[in-house]
């Protein structure tokens, strides 16, 4: 009996050990960053130059994605006619430049992101957790932010990529992130000082 219980519970203690690994292994494949995932794929096919692409490339993927999201988001949710406006030129121009994107990053044999960061993902449950001229304030705010960003990036891809085609999208592209950019600051200046008062709006909410 005594040698039965021991074999029983070495077995017991192997099965425990297999499951608790394999579990472990599953969680981290779970949650390994969109991110970094391509970006090990990209280290595998490209030199340090098309290293260097490859991470532009994607930064602008996961940037006009996560525009994307949001966009969807304040189309219904946002409570000016303003800031739904916006949303819904930035959710279809970017949209288009991600097509675009993802089309030069295919001919170039680059992996882009399949999803959003965790920061980013972070970033739109902040947005979500806001209602009223509050929701429309931080979705402006943040796309005010993410165009300052947006502009730097494709500049810098315009004037260090090595590849022409990359660097001919990137100084084609500039130019229409600096309106997006523009329309954003306009349309801040509009809601800035707009307040909810007692649960109605103070301005003109979309019914």
């Amino acid at each position: 009996m005594t040698m039965i219980r021991k074999i029983m519970m070495k077995s017991a203690v192997a099965c425990l050990a297999l499951t608790l690994t394999t579990s472990c292994g599953d969680n981290a494949k779970k949650e390994e960053d969109p991110k970094d995932q391509a970006e090990k794929v990209n280290e595998e096919v490209h030199n340090r130059d098309g290293e260097k692409d490859a991470e532009r490339l994607s930064e602008a993927f996961m940037g006009n994605l996560y525009e994307i999201m949001s966009s969807e988001t304040a189309a219904s949710k946002a409570t000016t006619s303003e800031v739904k406006k916006m949303a819904e030129m930035i959710k279809e121009a970017h949209t288009k430049m991600n097509t675009d994107l993802k089309d030069l990053a295919t001919r170039k044999n680059i992996t882009v992101p399949a999803d959003l960061t965790d920061e980013q993902k972070r970033d739109l449950d902040k947005l979500n957790e806001k209602t009223g001229i509050d929701f429309d304030k931080e979705y402006t705010q943040q796309m005010k932010n993410k165009h300052e960003d947006a502009v730097k990036k494709y500049e810098a891809i315009a004037d260090n990529s090595k590849d022409a085609d990359i660097k001919s999208w990137a100084t084609n592209t500039v130019p229409e992130v600096k309106s997006h950019l523009t329309m954003v600051e306009s349309t801040w200046e509009t809601i800035k000082d707009m307040k909810d008062k007692d649960g109605k709006k103070e301005h003109k909410a979309i019914k």
